[in-house]
């Protein structure tokens, strides 16, 4: 099951792209010779959806290729239309060919034809939660007596003496 995120639980980070987005489905005469298997190695289900909220992009915009982008990065889109805008995750590659460029994952019965320029694509992180302070002591936990195997950790910083039997 995907993880769905709501707006408050990340922010914007980074530089927005102005893209064209595109749709494609995970068949042969759209992807390589193994449909649904994406770039990052994730599988695509058989009854997938553009619901699913993944997408390709150019490699310009990949780490790999220079870009700041890398694979598993959620990235808000703008301006594709209000059914499609939201919160993606990169998960695949475009051919080398297309420049600026995203696609999203789309089933077939769908029917999506997109073609949509001056689309915003912008990197998400997720939002910084409060570190967490250990509760701190005025003093580590005293011990007593140092001579082999006498030693007695006391709680509250105590130091009690043992008294040898006679």
């Amino acid at each position: 099951m995907q993880e769905i995120l709501t707006s408050a639980a990340r922010e914007v980070n980074g530089p927005i792209y102005t893209v064209t987005a595109t749709a494609y489905q995970a068949v042969a005469g759209q992807t390589d010779d193994e449909p649904f298997v994406t770039a990052d190695n994730s599988f695509i289900e058989a009854d997938y959806s553009s619901k699913l909220r993944w997408l390709a992009i150019s490699q310009d915009l990949l780490a790999h290729w220079g870009g700041k982008i890398r694979y598993g990065d959620q990235v808000w889109v703008r301006g594709v239309s209000p059914g499609l805008d939201g919160l993606y995750t990169v998960h695949d590659t475009m051919n080398k060919r297309h420049k600026h460029c995203i696609d999203i994952l789309s089933n077939p019965g769908e029917k999506f034809d997109i073609f949509v320029a001056n689309v915003k694509l912008q990197r998400t992180v997720p939002t910084a939660r409060p570190k967490l302070r250990a509760k701190q002591t005025a003093r580590p936990p005293a011990t007593v007596g140092s001579r082999a195997g006498r030693n007695k950790q006391v709680a509250g910083g105590q130091a009690r003496r043992l008294v040898q039997p006679a």
